[in-house]
């Protein structure tokens, strides 16, 4: 499928084919833990980093201009911002794996979770893959492992054999395993290919707020590599870490325009907004990000609805 055919199919006939097929029931075909509902609601998610994460980054080389203090947790921002999904990332190694016991618990209550078996948190990947599952027959809303990531650090150096005895234990717990894959800073390769097709999901992320207006393009270019039935999550930055500076509301806006129309066309399977620090901060990005999932959460996947504009409160309907 090239890119012409699949903005036709994705403009006219992309709705109706993936409502009337199985990805609705379950976001990767097969049911599952927490199945994804056909609302818009239903399929958000945020990306979730300990509440000392920005301030754990002073003095770092990984500084983008952001607040070096403590900000709002993974449980109330995404109560915050309406959203019933949550990513849970260890970046500056937060939590540590002893406060991992009582901080997973702010998470009970979340419908659905999933934890990162690849980040910056200091346990091998093997230690990482045991506590997602050791969480996972926890708690029954631990849904998904995510290698964070995963692209951008050649694997970590994983085998493909790696990757499947997790996917045997994700597909034994009826969970999902998923990945980061970065448009701009990974690209789209053919050899990533042999990965994506052990993961039940792509999570796929812009990292330059400059490449935003890209989205639909590079959405095609990835369902000429991965298919059209491989659920996608689209990742949306409500900070420019690539570009080391706030998102304007106005490229906030430009992303959920794309994102609306794909997620209209069943192009898409969910969005990931990103990250909970950065909720109780009063961005422009933030506030159109509330906006739009207040306009358009009771809608359903795969129909038209709103886009926009949300910075000025006159929605087009």
């Amino acid at each position: 499928m090239n890119r012409k055919e699949f903005m036709k199919v994705s403009a006219f006939t992309g709705a109706a084919a993936v409502i009337g097929g199985c990805r609705i029931c379950g976001g990767v075909g097969r049911g599952g833990r927490v199945p994804y509902g056909d609302k818009i609601g239903d399929r958000l998610w945020m990306w979730g980093h300990h509440r000392d994460s920005f301030k754990a980054l002073k003095g770092s080389k990984e500084q983008y201009n952001l607040p070096y203090d403590t900000r709002i947790d993974m449980a109330d921002a995404c109560k915050s911002m309406g959203i019933p999904g949550c990513f849970v990332v260890r970046w500056t190694n937060n939590p540590k794996k002893a406060e991992l016991p009582d901080y997973m618990k702010q998470l009970r209550n979340m419908k659905r979770i999933g934890f990162s078996i690849t980040d910056s948190a200091e346990e091998s990947f093997e230690e990482k893959v045991r506590l997602g599952f050791e969480y996972a027959d926890k708690m029954p809303n631990l849904t998904t492992l995510i290698m964070d990531d995963f692209f951008s650090y050649k694997g970590y150096g994983l085998s493909l054999d790696a990757i499947r005895d997790v996917q045997r234990g994700t597909s034994e717990r009826g969970m999902k395993l998923g990945v980061v894959l970065y448009s701009d800073a990974n690209d789209i390769k053919p050899e990533f290919k042999s990965v994506l097709d052990l993961c039940d999901e792509v999570t796929f992320w812009f990292w330059y707020g400059k490449n935003v207006g890209t989205i639909e393009a590079r959405v095609g270019k990835l369902r000429d590599l991965i298919g059209s039935e491989k659920p996608i999550l689209l990742g949306q930055y409500m900070y420019d870490f690539g570009g080391r500076k706030q998102m304007p509301g106005a490229v906030m806006e430009n992303q959920l325009a794309q994102a609306s129309r794909l997620l209209a066309a069943g192009a898409i399977d969910g969005l990931i907004f990103h990250c909970t620090p950065l909720v109780d901060m009063n961005l422009d990005a933030v506030n159109v990000s509330r906006a739009w999932i207040r306009e358009n959460a009771s809608k359903k996947w795969g129909t038209p609805y709103s886009v926009g504009p949300y910075s000025s409160g006159n929605q087009v309907r």
